[in-house]
C-alpha cells in the first residue's frame, strides 16, 4: 500500500506544481500576447495616420505650387512681350487687356523714373492716380530695385495705406539700358478666380483654407473643425507672402474617433485577458475556500440537528419508559411526565419543521398560503403555545399588541414559526430571572413586530451575518447551548417573502431587539364585523 499511496503523493505533488507552474506561464504568454498585439495595432494605427497626413501635406503643397506657377508664368508673359519702344501700343494690346491678373504696368528707368507712357492700368484714372502715387513714394523705396539682377523676378505683397498691394517686378535691358517693370496684381480676381480654378477639383473629403497675414480667412472653409494635428500649414512662399494655406482631410474627426476606439479596445482587450485570469483564479480559490466552509457548516449543522434530535428523543423515550413499566410514584409525577413527553414532542415537531422548510427553501419549492388576517391574533395563539415552558424556564414575558391593527396579508404557519423561532432563540441565550418582551405596533404603512431580550447581547461586527444559513456566534459555539444556525435564516427568508425585512439592534451585554415588519395590506381583513368592514370602506 505504501508503494501506490507514495505514487499517488507525488502525482498530487506534480500537479500542484504544474498548476502553481502553467499559470503563470499562461499569464505571462497571455500578456505577451495582448501587449504585441496592442503595440502593433498601435503602429498601424499611426502609420495610417502618418499616411493620411502625408498625403494631405503633398497635396496642399502641389497647391501652392500650382497657384504661384500661375501667377509667375502670368507675369513672365507679360514680361517677355513688352516693347519698350511702343509702350503705348501694348497698353492697348490683347495681351494686356487678356491678362486678368494683372490691373497695372509701371516701366521705370535706371534712375527709377517713369518712363513715357510707362504708366497704364484697367483702374479708372483716379484710382490709378492714387495708386502711382503710393507706388512711387512707398513701394520703389522698398523693393531695392538697384540691386535686382537682371531678368530676376520677385515679388512683393504686404499692406500700404489701408490697401492689399502685389507687386510683380523685373529688371530687363534694351538697347544698353535697364528698365525696371513692375506689375500690379489683380488681388479680387486672383482670390475669385485664380483660387476657384485651383480649389474646385480638390477632394471633397478634404477641407482647407486660405489665410492673410493676420490669421483671417481669405479663401476656403469658414472652419475646418478637425484636430491641429490632423491640419498641414503651407506659406505662399514666393509671391503672396505672407498668405498661407491650411488643409486637412475632412475625415479626421472620424480617423481620430476610430484611432481612440481603437486603442482604447486594444486596452481593454488587455485588461479583460488578464483580468479574466486572475478572476478565473481568484474564482476558483474563492469556490474551493466556500466548498470548504460550505462542507464544514454543512458538518457542524448536521452534528447540531443530531444533537437536537437526539435530545427530545432521549426524554420522550425515559419517560415513556417510566409510564409503560408503571414507575410513576403517582398521579401528578405521570402527569408531569406526561407534560414532559408533550413538551419535547412539540419542540422537535418545530425542529423537524424547520430543517423540512429550510430543506424546501434550499431547493426552491417552498410555498406559502397567504391571507389578510389579524396578526396581533396569530401572535397571541402562537405566545399562548410557549408560555409554559417560560414560566418553566422562569423568565417573565411582556407582551404589548397594539389594538385596532390593520390587517396583514400572511401565512399563519409562516409568521407562527417566526415568532417561535424569535422566542426559542431569546429563551436559549436569556439568562435565569429575565424578561422577554413581545409587542406589536404599526409604523406608518408597516406592522413591526419586536422581540426583545436581555441576554448577552451580539457583538457588532457578528450582527450583519447572524441570518446567515447555519451560521452560529463565536460567543456560543463553545458553550452548551443547543441551536442548529438556520432559525434566524429562516426568519429573513418569511420576513421577505410577505415583503417586509428583519433587523437586529444588539448591545454586547445588554440584550437584543429582533425586529420583523410586514407591510399593512390594502385589502380589508375578511373576518372583520360586517360593520367595521363598512366603516374601513367608508373611511
Amino acid at each position: 500500500m505504501a508503494l501506490p499511496m507514495r505514487h499517488t503523493a507525488r502525482a498530487t505533488a506534480r500537479r500542484v506544481v504544474s498548476f502553481y507552474v502553467l499559470i503563470p506561464a499562461v499569464v505571462v504568454a497571455a500578456t505577451a500576447l495582448a501587449t504585441y498585439s496592442y503595440r502593433y495595432a498601435r503602429e498601424l494605427a499611426r502609420r495610417g495616420e502618418q499616411s493620411i497626413l502625408d498625403t494631405n501635406r503633398d497635396l496642399a503643397e502641389s497647391l501652392v505650387d500650382r497657384i504661384e506657377t500661375l501667377l509667375k508664368d502670368a507675369d513672365r508673359n507679360v514680361f517677355d512681350v513688352i516693347d519698350f519702344r511702343n509702350l503705348r501700343e501694348f497698353a492697348r494690346s490683347d495681351l494686356f487687356r487678356s491678362s486678368n491678373t494683372i490691373q497695372s504696368v509701371v516701366i521705370l528707368d535706371d534712375h527709377l523714373k517713369i518712363v513715357p507712357d510707362g504708366a497704364f492700368s484697367k483702374r479708372n484714372k483716379a484710382e490709378f492716380d492714387r495708386f502711382r502715387a503710393v507706388l512711387e513714394r512707398r513701394i520703389v523705396p522698398l523693393l531695392d530695385l538697384p540691386r535686382l539682377a537682371p531678368d530676376e523676378h520677385r515679388y512683393f505683397h504686404g499692406t500700404l495705406e489701408g490697401e492689399d498691394t502685389l507687386i510683380s517686378y523685373t529688371r530687363r535691358r534694351m538697347e544698353r539700358r535697364d528698365h525696371f517693370v513692375l506689375l500690379e496684381g489683380d488681388l479680387d480676381y486672383i482670390v475669385s478666380d485664380v483660387f476657384y480654378a485651383v480649389f474646385k477639383d480638390v477632394d471633397r473629403r478634404r477641407v482647407y483654407q486660405v489665410f492673410d497675414q493676420e490669421g483671417a480667412l481669405v479663401y476656403g472653409f469658414n472652419a475646418l473643425g478637425v484636430p491641429e494635428r490632423y491640419v498641414v500649414s503651407l506659406p505662399f512662399a514666393d509671391t503672396l507672402s505672407g498668405w498661407g494655406l491650411r488643409m486637412a482631410p475632412r475625415e479626421a474627426p472620424t480617423i481620430l474617433e476610430q484611432s481612440s476606439k481603437r486603442r482604447a479596445f486594444d486596452v481593454v482587450l488587455i485588461v479583460l485577458s488578464a483580468a479574466t485570469i486572475f478572476v478565473g483564479l481568484g474564482v476558483l480559490t474563492l469556490a474551493v475556500r466556500a466548498e470548504r466552509r460550505a462542507n464544514q457548516l454543512k458538518s457542524d449543522f448536521i452534528a447540531n440537528v443530531s444533537h437536537e434530535l437526539k435530545t427530545p428523543l432521549s426524554l420522550i423515550r425515559m419517560f415513556g419508559e417510566l409510564l409503560a413499566t408503571g414507575r410513576a410514584k403517582g398521579p401528578e409525577s405521570a402527569r408531569e411526565y406526561a407534560e414532559i413527553i408533550t413538551r419535547e414532542s412539540e419542540r422537535l415537531s418545530r425542529l423537524i419543521d424547520n430543517v423540512l422548510d429550510f430543506a424546501r427553501i434550499e431547493r426552491g419549492k417552498v410555498a406559502y398560503d397567504f391571507a389578510v388576517g389579524d396578526l396581533a391574533e396569530v401572535l397571541a395563539r402562537g405566545l399562548d403555545v410557549y408560555r409554559y415552558r417560560l414560566e418553566r424556564e422562569g423568565i417573565k414575558l411582556v407582551v404589548d399588541l397594539a389594538d385596532d391593527l390593520p390587517p396583514v396579508r400572511m401565512d399563519e404557519n409562516a409568521i407562527m414559526l417566526v415568532l417561535l423561532n424569535l422566542v426559542d432563540n431569546a429563551v436559549k441565550y436569556a439568562a435565569d430571572g429575565k424578561e422577554l418582551a413581545v409587542s406589536l405596533r404599526r409604523k406608518g404603512d408597516r406592522v413591526v413586530l419586536t422581540v426583545r431580550d436581555r441576554g448577552p447581547g451580539i457583538v457588532a461586527d457578528e450582527q450583519g451575518r447572524i441570518f446567515e444559513r447555519f451560521y452560529r456566534a463565536r460567543s456560543v459555539r463553545g458553550r452548551p447551548v443547543r441551536g442548529s444556525g438556520i432559525g434566524l435564516s429562516l426568519v429573513k427568508h418569511v420576513a421577505e417573502a410577505h415583503g417586509g425585512g428583519v433587523s437586529v439592534d444588539s448591545v454586547e451585554g445588554k440584550g437584543s431587539a429582533f425586529v420583523v415588519w410586514l407591510p399593512v395590506s390594502a385589502e380589508p381583513d375578511p373576518a372583520a364585523p360586517p360593520d367595521k368592514k363598512v366603516e374601513t370602506e367608508a373611511a
